[in-house]
């Protein structure tokens, strides 16, 4: 939590004598699935963000999605139905066109059957249509072990207003390596997406895997991780 709250004074610090934008996106998509994994069970998710942005490149907000990871009954059961991200940070661009980002989340979960609440910190480098990624968390899912993931994705931007995303990332750290306490396996996972506006509509479909096998390849209900196709439509106001 102080790794947010440290970002979030920042960010209010660097916006508080800037003209601040504030907007909100309403999204829904046939599965919310977060680096390859699912996480609504294999049925649509509803989700909500509201923003807050300064001029000078600062920003904070909050998004709500629905989710649901066990099957009822489960006895690993977390509970879970609500997923609420807290994040600031602040962006920013150099003169040569370099645009560099740090972002702090603090995930929580409301009513579960135990903590599973966590912080993360990330960093962002891009060009033009290319951008890279790294996040950290000391505490994933209150497990008191680190996680690690990289990324990098590339915009091929296309004629009739459509762009497609290449985009391929790696999760790793003690989390991932500890698989008898957490069950976790350190894993790459990639995703190619077309996205299109149609006014105020935003859609994007995707094709989402990773390379779980054996053991770890789930192509079931909760916890998906094989191949599948995934449609998202969002509108922001």
């Amino acid at each position: 939590m102080n790794i947010l709250r440290l970002i979030v004074i920042a960010a209010l610090g660097f916006s508080c004598a800037a003209q601040a934008q504030v907007s909100s996106t309403l999204a829904l998509t046939s599965e919310y699935q977060s680096r390859g994994i699912g996480y609504s069970g294999n049925k649509p998710a509803l989700s909500m963000s509201l923003d807050w942005a300064g001029e000078s490149g600062a920003f904070v907000g909050t998004w709500v999605s629905s989710t649901d990871s066990y099957k009822s009954g489960d006895p690993y059961d977390d509970g879970a139905n609500i997923e609420v991200d807290f994040y600031g940070g602040y962006n920013g661009q150099l003169e040569s066109g370099l645009r560099y980002g740090v972002i702090g989340y603090y995930y929580y979960f409301p009513s579960t059957n135990y903590n599973l609440d966590y912080p993360e910190i990330g960093f962002s480098l891009g060009y033009g249509n290319f951008n890279t990624y790294y996040y950290y968390s000391n505490d994933l899912i209150s497990s008191s072990q680190t996680s690690r993931y990289a990324a990098a994705d590339y915009t091929f931007n296309l004629p009739l207003a459509l762009d497609l995303t290449f985009m391929a990332g790696h999760s790793w750290g003690e989390y991932f390596r500890d698989r008898d306490v957490t069950g976790g396996h350190e894993y790459t996972n990639w995703e190619v997406s077309l996205k299109r506006s149609f006014g105020p509509i935003n859609t994007k479909l995707s094709w989402v895997d990773t390379d779980l096998s054996g053991q770890f390849h789930n192509s079931g209900e909760y916890f998906r991780n094989d191949g599948r196709l995934i449609f998202s439509v969002s509108h922001t106001f």
